[in-house]
């Protein structure tokens, strides 16, 4: 994979100035900002909600027929 310099990385940007204009070039490196600020905050783990149930819930139903229903 070849190395991009400083003088291609500033033909490039300068190319996608005149394509998108200053004002979308904006809009897309706030964008690109907020994604990578997600991207490192779920590579460390934050911001995940345990869904592991604490306890199992059961309908009155499945408990009677577990137990004892009161009829003899």
């Amino acid at each position: 994979m070849p190395r991009l310099g400083f003088g291609e990385l500033l033909v490039i940007g300068f190319v996608l100035l005149v394509v998108f204009s200053a004002s979308r070039m904006s809009a897309l490196g706030n964008a690109l900002g907020k994604f990578v600020h997600s991207f490192k905050k779920a590579s460390q783990g934050q911001g995940f909600v345990d869904v592991k149930p604490e306890r199992t819930l059961r309908s009155p139903r499945d408990r009677d027929v577990d137990g004892d229903s009161g009829s003899s």
